[in-house]
């Protein structure tokens, strides 16, 4: 790992940097590490693709972990993804990600539907999700010239038991293949809002930010292209730095790393 600079801010992945996948058990360090962050006054906030909780649940379940968070301190594809709806007076949903968010949207005023009624189709974390329910896309999209609304393009994602499982990404490529009237947008990483807005909330410029992820394919070029320094962990969904065979060496992250306490080791030192 190369010695930079202090960051001012870090912007942090949660699943696989701070806790194991979705079986959220805090990874080595990970509690002890946020704590020294807020003790040097560095800001940080959790930069997250999560869709299968809500933003309170996300926070409470992080708080059960062991971690000591606000929900200030997270910006995710779920808050984000409802802000763009309600900007844009889309209400009715084809919500086709993890059943127990349906409450979660309906909460927020949206009203969930099929795809004959529907103003929007949205893709979020779903292990169950079958032909079936792709089907009913294809009135929305073919017919009605419904938004094909991403809420992130992970192909993959690790369960709670550690196993690889298709993410909306790989669903979100061939819906968007039928090339319908729609407008196809990606709300989480690694679309640049969700950066930005992670920037507002710390208050710095991206060229004053550490930005860290277990996915450097996803979530740390982006990055990187908007001016952060990038860090990849080698905590989660890759165990070697073997990935980074499949990028451009200008798209590698500046720092690999085990893990986030010896990142903070080495740069809080």
């Amino acid at each position: 790992m190369t010695s930079r600079a202090p960051a001012k801010a870090w912007l942090i992945d949660i699943e696989g940097v701070l806790v194991r996948d979705k079986a959220y058990v805090p990874l080595p360090g990970a509690v002890e590490t946020l704590a020294r962050l807020d003790a040097a006054g560095i800001p940080f906030c959790l930069v997250s693709n999560n869709t299968t909780h809500s933003p309170d649940g996300l926070v409470a379940d992080l708080n059960g972990a062991g971690f000591s968070l606000t929900l200030d301190r997270l910006v995710g594809a779920v808050e984000l993804g409802a802000t763009w709806l309600r900007q844009r007076g889309r209400t009715r949903v084809l919500w086709l990600g993890a059943p127990r968010m349906a409450d979660h949207w309906r909460g927020q005023g949206f009203e969930l539907t099929d795809g004959t009624d529907c103003e929007a189709v949205m893709l979020g974390a779903n292990p169950e999700l079958s032909v079936d329910d792709l089907d009913q896309a294809l009135p929305a999209l073919l017919d009605r010239g419904a938004d094909l609304v991403c809420l992130h393009r992970n192909l993959f994602y690790l369960d709670a038991a550690g196993h690889r499982r298709l993410g909306p990404g790989a669903w979100a490529a061939a819906l968007e293949a039928l090339q319908g009237a729609g407008q196809v947008v990606t709300i989480g990483k690694p679309s640049p809002g969700i950066y930005e807005q992670a920037l507002k909330r710390v208050g710095v410029d991206a060229r004053d930010a550490l930005f860290i992820s277990d996915d450097p394919v996803a979530d740390l070029v982006t990055a990187g292209h908007l001016g952060m320094t990038t860090a990849f962990v080698l905590s989660g969904k890759y165990s070697d730095h073997g990935v980074l065979g499949r990028m451009t060496e200008d798209d590698w992250p500046a720092i690999v790393c085990a893990g986030l306490s010896d990142l903070a080791d080495e740069t809080l030192s």
